[in-house]
């Protein structure tokens, strides 16, 4: 090392022993990323199963939406000798274009039975245990079809990386046209908000929106999807599927009242399924079921449930009466 003035010089070796010295943790730990993913394309087995999940529906189905679940039990660690059961013998038959909520505590199976019906969770193997959409057998549909024709809107909205447009977010297919996009926009009450932040093509990225917003965004995907493929049915019955996973967990009571709207209006003939914990937004549906550690404990319509002594759902509504109470 030398000095000159106040200032250290060190020798050309030195300087390459320091640079090793601070990068080598830099690679120890991109090694490690290359280890790990390595172990998981070895151990992690594909989802799809080609032998069997062989039919491929066209864009129109499900035509009518009816679903029918026979003695389906299903659990996430279906591998293991004794798997916790997620859900169990599950016996649920939904008609074409019937408003169906799902509530019950927090592990009770609502967003287990969702996952079902998006071959997210398979059921346990057996000869006797099948879920029908439209006639079809789940099991024979190849999955990532399966997810493109039914509509779902999650509880958590997702975005695209930051910097993508308003619009490849809200139709990250590229399926529509710029004014399908606005339209779609202007039915969810989110245009003026789009436009003043440079419109369709400006960049935006998951801060762009408030949490009330960005759901109601996510409503927009599903409508615009709607709309997409009702283009395609040359005058049949807009009908199909929409299924909402506590789509409301996280948002006010006025954008609640607005969603609600939204989903009413625009998916009047399709079959809803809906997992809720807000329960006076499901009020107005044909049917509640109350789920318990995986297995249906009661079902009927909300509003008659509510006032019957003794109903599991109405002491959930009392419960929820109360919280509210409470933080008044």
């Amino acid at each position: 090392m030398y000095v000159v003035g106040k200032f250290y010089l060190r020798t050309s070796r030195q300087l390459r022993l320091l640079d090793l010295e601070t990068k080598s943790p830099l690679l120890e730990t991109s090694l490690g990323a290359i280890a790990r993913l390595k172990t998981f394309n070895e151990t992690v087995r594909p989802e799809d199963k080609d032998e069997h999940e062989d039919v491929i529906p066209s864009e129109q189905w499900p035509r009518t939406g009816a679903v029918e679940i026979k003695g389906v039990s299903a659990a996430y660690d279906a591998d293991e000798e004794s798997p916790n059961l997620a859900l169990r013998n599950i016996n649920l038959k939904i008609e074409s274009g019937e408003k169906i909520a799902i509530c019950g505590r927090t592990g009770s199976g609502k967003s287990s039975l969702v996952a079902l019906l998006l071959k997210l969770l398979d059921p346990l193997p057996s000869d006797t245990q099948e879920v029908i959409i439209d006639d079809t057998p789940l099991s024979r549909i190849n999955r990532a079809s399966l997810r493109q024709c039914l509509i779902a809107v999650p509880q958590e909205a997702v975005f695209l990386p930051d910097g993508t447009t308003f619009q490849s977010n809200l139709d990250p297919y590229e399926a529509s046209t710029p004014e399908d996009c606005k339209a779609v926009l202007i039915a969810i009450g989110l245009w003026t908000f789009v436009e003043e932040r440079g419109g369709l093509n400006a960049g935006m990225t998951a801060g762009t929106f408030s949490a009330g917003q960005r759901q109601l965004f996510s409503v927009g995907r599903a409508l615009l999807r709607r709309r997409i493929r009702a283009s395609s049915l040359d005058g049949a019955t807009d009908q199909g599927i929409l299924l909402l996973d506590e789509v409301s967990s996280s948002v006010d009571r006025q954008t609640e009242i607005v969603m609600q709207e939204i989903i009413e209006r625009e998916f009047t003939n399709y079959t809803v399924i809906a997992v809720s914990h807000r329960l006076d937004m499901i009020m107005g549906f044909d049917r509640v079921i109350v789920m318990d550690k995986g297995d249906i404990v009661e079902m009927g319509k909300p509003v008659e449930l509510s006032t019957t002594r003794g109903s599991k759902f109405g002491d959930l509504v009392r419960a929820g009466n109360k919280r509210r109470g409470e933080q008044a």
